[in-house]
């Protein structure tokens, strides 16, 4: 794969899932309400003075806020999305990071069947009428209106979408067809480099589905990686790099958990074995504390000690090589 610059990053996720960005059912809980500005700026000085130069956030999540709709056709972006945006795109730039925005969560690809409390907009990417609008009316303008933003490192056209797509995952909510959602992603990866001058990205949720999203227009490839989920995958992420085949663009992990059950894993092993691999580089997964019921609770959160740690003894190590 091509050798780039090491970019050590975070995920901070969200404040509020899927209301961080415009209004959603419950009004308005967006990253420019004063409040949050106040919190995010707290946090990403502490991100940068961790060592870390970028930060990897949800913006639509599951589709419940951001835009307007009508009969479940997204009409245009609403009235505090651009607000929100530029916000959080400000308080990055006053920081010094770049912000890899991903655009979609695989839950908004899933169809639930009903069976989970939903929203108005819970179904509008089932149909290729509803991602096409989606694309022409939300997306387009959303990419033209922070064109070359300085603080944008990329966009990210969907979230582990191969849990939503039925080649990748025999569970009653993945129904989608990949055939169907490459076409969708090959069209937002092109409207990205011809609204936008940042990179587009799609955030793999396995190494070994990476090869899944060739010729799709990725600037770069990104994969997620976990232990403790990997099945039959060698548990080495050094040695899940060396296995995959030749890649015609950089690799970023985009997440790495912060710790995992597995014994043979520790943060600092994993990135230093993302950095001998020569990637792109590799965000740790997550800033922001989980909730108490959220499925990442055993993971944690980041210990910005110890990433500072490891940044400074790998800055030190390569000054002295």
């Amino acid at each position: 794969m091509p050798q780039v610059p090491f970019l050590l990053g975070v995920n901070y996720p969200w404040l509020n899932y899927a209301q961080d960005f415009g209004e959603g059912p419950w009004g308005h809980r967006g990253i420019s309400a004063l409040e949050n500005q106040t919190r995010v700026a707290q946090d990403f000085a502490q991100i940068r003075d961790s060592g870390a130069t970028a930060v990897r956030w949800f913006l639509f999540g599951d589709g419940r806020a951001g835009f307007l709709a009508e009969k479940g056709i997204p009409k245009k972006p609403d009235a505090f999305l651009f607000k929100d945006v530029d916000a959080v795109l400000s308080l990055a730039a006053n920081c010094g990071l770049k912000l890899c925005l991903s655009l979609i969560d695989f839950v908004w690809l899933q169809d639930h069947g009903g069976k989970r409390i939903g929203h108005a907009s819970e179904l509008l990417l089932q149909s290729a009428a509803g991602r096409e609008a989606f694309r022409e009316h939300i997306l387009i303008p959303l990419f033209r209106e922070f064109r070359a933003h300085s603080a944008l490192f990329a966009w990210e056209i969907a979230n582990e979408p191969e849990w939503a797509i039925r080649e990748f995952h025999r569970q009653r909510a993945a129904k989608m067809h990949l055939a169907d959602f490459r076409v969708f992603a090959t069209e937002v990866a092109q409207a990205v480099h011809e609204f936008a001058e940042v990179p587009v990205t799609l955030g793999s949720a396995r190494l070994e589905w990476v090869p899944a999203w060739h010729e799709i227009g990725l600037d770069f490839y990104q994969a997620h990686y976990y232990p403790a989920t990997e099945g039959e995958a060698p548990a080495s992420i050094g040695q899940q790099l060396a296995a995959l085949p030749a890649l015609d663009q950089p690799l970023w992990l985009g997440e790495l958990p912060a710790r995992d059950a597995s014994p043979q894993y520790s943060l600092e092993k994993a990135l230093d074995e993302c950095r001998d691999a020569g990637v792109h580089g590799a965000a740790v997964w997550r800033w922001t504390k989980p909730e108490e019921t959220a499925r990442d609770v055993a993971i944690g959160c980041i210990e910005p000690a110890t990433l500072r740690a490891w940044a400074e003894e790998r800055r030190a190590r390569e000054a002295n090589a």
